[in-house]
């Protein structure tokens, strides 16, 4: 299923499409080629778009390129419902390939930060500096409740915008208003009278599709990881305990952490300046 593209409106960036394993993939681009470049992994009910203000701040020092992952947004939908996280790291293997990228720092939030990490343990040559933003190897008791809770409120679809705009504005309380719209120009369009949902609906509603490793492996899977890694972790979220965090950056062989006051799990939309504050201070210019 396809709809028609959105136009971007804000100035400092443009869109592009880029095809990986069969798929046309939507990409925002922000700075100038000449940078180094940075690639931005969103999380499973995110696009690329909610990276925004992110991207114009790293845009002064890195060509940033923000995706929106297989069957989200603009990009397309993959006909065998394969949304797992090998399949996102073959996509982004692609999208390096297509960019004649040897190396790139690459920032993930969420299950982007899953993806980063994968990305990074299989890759480590493809990695300049890693940033993992709430985002670790095990889930904190009361997760999966939580987690099942979310997915049943992505099931509707909302009569009118100013509907789906109330829903975001309760389920994310503390993001800006410009934030709220962007996540709304990217996952929503206006369909035979009803505001529906842009993304493969297999993602929204198969907990099936959301498959993690056991807690062994993802344990493995983190501390081989050989970039200089930051975590980035929101204050008001543990979702990675204290005591994941202090493992972390304990076994892993170059990594460090910061937990960014006033913000819950979407750490960069909730406090913007103090993570690019602490990204800035960790990702060469």
């Amino acid at each position: 299923m396809a709809f028609a593209a959105v136009p971007v409106s804000e100035v400092d960036s443009h869109r592009t499409t880029v095809t990986t394993n069969g798929l046309k993939y939507s990409v925002l681009e922000y700075g100038s080629p000449d940078n180094p470049p940075a690639i931005l992994l969103h999380g499973v009910w995110s696009t690329g778009a909610v990276w925004h203000d992110i991207s114009v701040a790293l845009s002064e020092t890195h060509h940033v390129r923000s995706v929106d992952f297989r069957g989200r947004s603009q990009t397309e939908w993959s006909s065998e419902g394969d949304y797992s996280t090998e399949a996102y790291v073959a996509d982004v293997l692609g999208l390096y390939e297509a960019w004649g990228l040897d190396s790139a720092t690459v920032i993930g939030h969420s299950m982007g930060g899953g993806v980063a990490t994968a990305l990074a343990a299989g890759h480590p040559e493809m990695i300049d500096s890693l940033v993992i933003i709430d985002s670790g190897p095990v889930m904190r008791a009361g997760s999966a409740v939580e987690f099942e809770r979310q997915l049943a409120s992505l099931a509707q679809d909302f009569p009118s915008m100013a509907a789906a705009r109330a829903w975001q504005h309760h389920a994310l309380p503390n993001i800006s208003d410009d934030a709220v719209e962007r996540r709304l120009d990217a996952r929503l369009v206006e369909q035979d009278g009803r505001v529906v949902w842009r993304e493969d609906p297999r993602i929204r509603t198969s907990l099936g599709l959301i498959v993690r490793p056991s807690e062994d492996e993802m344990w493995k899977r983190f501390l081989s990881v050989k970039a200089r890694t930051l975590f980035v972790l929101g204050g008001n979220s543990q979702l990675v305990t204290d005591e994941a965090e202090k493992r972390l950056t304990t076994e892993m062989s170059d990594a460090k952490s910061v937990r960014i006051a006033n913000a819950g799990h979407n750490v960069f939309e909730d406090n913007h300046d103090d993570t690019m504050i602490a990204i800035n201070g960790f990702v060469p210019g």
